[in-house]
């Protein structure tokens, strides 16, 4: 057992489909074992590098840190392309949080989060895009915290945006004028993303009215298939 709970990841990413707290090596083989974002990480971790011959590092990092439990509301995904922060997002998207909707605790809240982009992130990271999740303490204290580096592009959550449009927004003339976007009423709340890993394969690929026309056809062409098998028995 450990001596504290710990969060798990490797390298770029952690599972999203179940509890990440971990009090034993069993239970963090257990959940690495059991993640498709670990599993991707492993296998096909170059997939949208342009370039790149190679499908996954030539090692790997196990990070176990410690547990700590967060307040969903206070986490936010940070996007930065070619070293200038241009768009923050709610990172709990499929959630309604009603400070959020208070324009001057949004404005402390990018002000802060642009702050510590200023002075703790840029010029530290190598590459020129990437995606930082921050936790910012409530007033009056406001510190940010950083939780976590992720890789610009589909591979992580656009959250609020979609990469398309990340990728074509104006860089800002400072990082207090990114756009910042949160969940504005219940009606726009999003599915949790680890819904789609609790669900069977082929309703988590229906992602296009397509797919859900193949379904149907194939599940008609099963039924008629065991309406005649049962007719010449």
């Amino acid at each position: 057992m450990f001596q504290i709970m710990c969060f798990v990841s490797k390298t770029w990413s952690a599972k999203v489909h179940g509890s990440l707290k971990c009090d034993s090596p069993a239970e963090v083989f257990t959940l690495l074992k059991a993640s498709d974002f670990v599993t991707h990480d492993l296998c096909h971790s170059f997939d949208h590098c342009g370039g790149s011959a190679r499908k996954r590092p030539e090692q790997f990092t196990l990070v176990l840190r410690r547990w700590h439990s967060l307040n969903e509301s206070n986490e936010f995904r940070v996007f930065v392309r070619d070293s200038q922060l241009i768009a923050v997002s709610q990172r709990h998207t499929s959630f309604f949080f009603e400070h959020l909707q208070d324009e001057k605790e949004v404005e402390d809240i990018h002000r802060a989060i642009a702050v510590f982009f200023q002075e703790q992130v840029l010029g530290r990271f190598a590459p020129s895009r990437f995606a930082f999740d921050v936790y910012v303490d409530i007033a009056p204290r406001r510190r940010v915290w950083l939780v976590d580096f992720s890789p610009w592009g589909p591979t992580t959550d656009a959250c609020l945006f979609d990469w398309d449009e990340l990728a074509e927004l104006e860089a800002p003339a400072s990082p207090e004028l990114a756009s910042f976007q949160t969940v504005r009423n219940e009606a726009d709340c999003r599915g949790k993303v680890e819904s789609y890993h609790r669900v069977p394969l082929e309703l988590a690929q229906l992602n296009s009215g397509e797919g859900l026309n193949e379904l149907l056809a194939n599940a008609d062409r099963v039924l008629k298939q065991k309406e005649q098998e049962g007719s010449k028995s």
